[in-house]
């Protein structure tokens, strides 16, 4: 079946459809292999038969695509899988991302959406620095203040002789 013709079928009904409010006016996807989660054609994971689904995995980004010459009967052995580990580094893990989508999976139409997601996906994972605490300018501040006594009162048991 083309492509074409599965879209027509899957386009007003699936259960992946995300419509929030009338005002937005944008109709949003929530299937696998649909990388900026927008339902069009070009986008959809249930439509095309070439998709990259990229995900979140435990200890990096997980690359999931069809390969080309797959059967169309074959699932789970038409798929390819492929990692990027957190300590790869952006600059690889982009350039990993960019040829998995444009040569293994013969999508180069998608190659900025799926550096999008990558990097989105990079930046979730990136653990907060820790912020170093702000020192003042003043220099009121960076002197301890000292205890003043008042000149009309002495208020001080030291000062005063012991008299029992």
């Amino acid at each position: 079946m083309s492509t074409d013709l599965q879209w027509l079928l899957v386009r007003k009904n699936n259960s992946f459809i995300v419509k929030r409010g009338a005002d937005v006016g944008q109709v949003f996807s929530k299937e696998n292999g649909n990388l900026r989660n927008l339902h069009s054609h070009k986008y959809s994971g249930l439509a095309n038969s070439k998709t990259v689904h990229i995900t979140d995995s435990g200890n990096g980004i997980q690359i999931i695509s069809r390969k080309q010459k797959a059967a169309p009967g074959a699932v789970s052995r038409a798929t390819s899988t492929g990692a990027i580990r957190t300590r790869t580094g952006s600059r690889r893990a982009l350039g990993i991302a960019a040829s998995v989508t444009s040569k293994k999976a013969g999508r180069p139409d998608l190659r900025t959406a799926a550096l999008a997601r990558v990097s989105a996906l990079l930046a979730a994972q990136k653990e907060p620095k820790e912020q170093p605490a702000k020192k003042s300018r003043s220099k009121k501040t960076k002197t301890a203040p000292t205890a003043r006594k008042s000149k009309g009162a002495a208020a001080d048991d030291d000062d005063l002789p012991d008299l029992v």
